[in-house]
């Protein structure tokens, strides 16, 4: 009872500071009889229609206020939000009498009213109807009209397509149901085309770039869906993810310029192809593990790990090659030759120590012969390794372009 008197104060607090002059007649005694009416002559578990075969159109709207978070890896979608729904009550309208022409709109707990039984369908926690027994609805008692405004904390789930990560955009949806009821007899729409924003707080990671409102029937029940789309904002992987990768990359050809008596090689193509594998992980620990679609930048990394792999080979070949002592095949001297680019340009005859710029001052000057050799004279295979490392830098550095432009180009066009 003590609530009951609370409840009823409060309205005619309410009605008295927000009524025009014209209706300020309203008294405390009007509202306790309506209220004595509403609870001896209505009752919230009877249909709000004359007939239980009429269909009752219940509107609903989605005020989002802000997104909580959003995990690609598991794909759930956190959010706050305001429902706005109304319908008619035909039960509440009948009670309404010139006695209470005074009463415009008043406020009723909920749970003393006939509420539909909306619910999340696609919730990740539980099923249950919205609402709190501490929310009020409104009534409009002269025509039966009700509007009802419940807060919403949801877990959602929603498909993930991170193709083109980190500039994709993921479309999520938040769906309800009126569970218990027909189609034919409860009905869900909205009249908005797309979801109130104006309290919107912006997310720091998603920026909102757009929603729809849709409403559909599947077995014989009524749906409404809520589609926001969410952009991802992609400064911070860009700067701490991508551009790395590509440096990275680029420093992997770069291995094949350092001098081979320093014995660097090995530990610098080694700690770049680890470096590969960081960032591989820590990539995919930011998406969903699934195989369909799988994001370009991922397929990027894999083949720059398989590039860094092909590197650490064909470094050590080379090294193996610098140490040996025996006679160059005709062939590879030809080869040689030509990655050196003799047949173009003549060379004086000079030792193969000074051909390869390792040959001490004092031995230079020592060994000056102006003579014109062959273009496959005076080869070995300190010059052949010279030679595969001019190679292999130039096909390095260009398959690394290559593959940054065909993974990375399609990104900031999201695919279009």
């Amino acid at each position: 009872m003590m609530g009951f008197f609370k409840i009823t104060w409060m309205v005619v607090l309410y009605a008295m500071f927000n009524l025009p002059a014209s209706k300020c007649t309203l008294t405390s005694t009007t509202v306790k009889s309506y209220l004595t009416d509403l609870q001896n002559s209505y009752s919230k578990n009877i249909f709000p229609k004359y007939s239980n075969y009429e269909q009752v159109s219940v509107m609903m709207g989605l005020q989002l206020i802000s997104i909580n978070g959003f995990d690609e890896v598991s794909g759930i979608l956190e959010l706050v939000a305001k429902l706005k729904i109304s319908w008619t009550d035909e039960n509440l309208q009948r009670l309404y009498t010139p006695t209470y022409s005074s009463i415009t709109e008043i406020l009723v707990p909920q749970d003393e009213v006939w509420l539909p039984t909306i619910t999340v369908y696609n919730s990740v926690e539980s099923l249950k109807m919205v609402g709190d027994s501490s929310y009020h609805v409104r009534i409009l008692p002269a025509i039966g009209w009700i509007q009802w405004i419940p807060g919403l904390i949801t877990k959602t789930s929603c498909s993930v397509d991170a193709t083109y990560f980190p500039f994709d955009k993921q479309t999520c949806d938040i769906t309800f149901t009126n569970w218990g009821y027909k189609e034919s007899e409860v009905h869900l729409y909205s009249r908005d085309e797309v979801i109130d924003l104006s309290l919107f707080t912006q997310n720091e990671q998603w920026s909102l770039a757009g929603s729809k409102i849709s409403n559909f029937s599947k077995g014989d029940n009524s749906f409404i869906t809520f589609s926001i789309t969410l952009e991802r904002q992609p400064t911070w992987f860009v700067l701490n993810m991508v551009l790395p990768i590509i440096l990275i990359g680029l420093l992997t050809g770069l291995v094949f310029l350092m001098p081979v008596d320093d014995g660097e090689r090995v530990g610098y193509i080694i700690t770049a192809f680890l470096t590969f594998a960081f960032f591989l992980d820590m990539i995919s620990s930011n998406l969903p593990h699934t195989s369909n679609p799988m994001a370009l930048v991922v397929y990027y990394l894999t083949v720059m790990v398989y590039l860094s792999s092909a590197s650490t080979i064909v470094t050590i070949m080379t090294l193996r090659i610098y140490e040996k002592s025996t006679d160059v095949p005709r062939w590879l001297k030809i080869l040689v030759a030509i990655i050196l680019a003799r047949y173009c340009c003549p060379k004086k005859q000079i030792s193969d120590e000074e051909m390869a710029g390792w040959a001490a001052p004092e031995k230079k000057e020592q060994s000056k012969r102006p003579d014109v050799f062959a273009p496959t004279d005076n080869i070995t295979y300190r010059l052949v390794a010279l030679a595969l490392d001019i190679l292999f830098f130039v096909v390095f550095i260009l398959v690394n372009m290559i593959c940054t432009i065909v993974f990375l180009a399609p990104l900031s066009s999201n695919g279009s």
